[in-house]
């Protein structure tokens, strides 16, 4: 049995509203020079200060919280350009985190920033149910037209 799209449009929203709120945290933890909470695995300070955590000179934080608002605000689009082109950032967004965490595990002496790894869980969510909603499409599509 196939979940309804509606479904898999809150599940995506509420994983997006995750994301943003991890990466929310640290974009403010980045924007005040703040000591992010790090209960779990230690590496948190190391990730959001080393110069792995930036893309062409912008904090990684600023970018994962912009992208998970933009998929946000596109998520209850219908329009099949619109979630093809969310999936193609989504799963983007995805491979990048694998690589993230290679850096965490190479660079970090084996530390891991908790705030990221559940930034990669909500993103990967998002993208599984963008996934599923795609290949829903042909369905969706008709019934929403009937």
């Amino acid at each position: 049995m196939l979940v309804d799209r509606r479904v898999l449009t809150a599940i995506q929203m509420l994983a997006l509203l995750c994301a943003i709120g991890a990466s929310g945290y640290l974009a403010y933890q980045k924007a005040t020079n703040g000591v992010p909470l790090c209960t779990v695995g230690g590496g948190c300070m190391a990730a959001l200060y080393s110069p792995w955590g930036y893309l062409f000179g912008i904090p990684l934080a600023y970018i994962g919280l912009t992208a998970a608002t933009v998929l946000l605000i596109a998520t209850p689009w219908l329009r099949y350009e619109v979630r093809a082109v969310s999936f193609a950032l989504l799963l983007i967004g995805a491979l990048f985190e694998i690589y993230l965490r290679y850096v965490e595990q190479a660079h970090f002496g084996g530390h891991v920033c908790m705030w990221c790894v559940s930034f990669m869980v909500f993103w990967w969510i998002a993208g599984a149910s963008e996934l599923l909603r795609l290949i829903r499409w042909p369905a969706d599509a008709e019934a929403a037209t009937a």
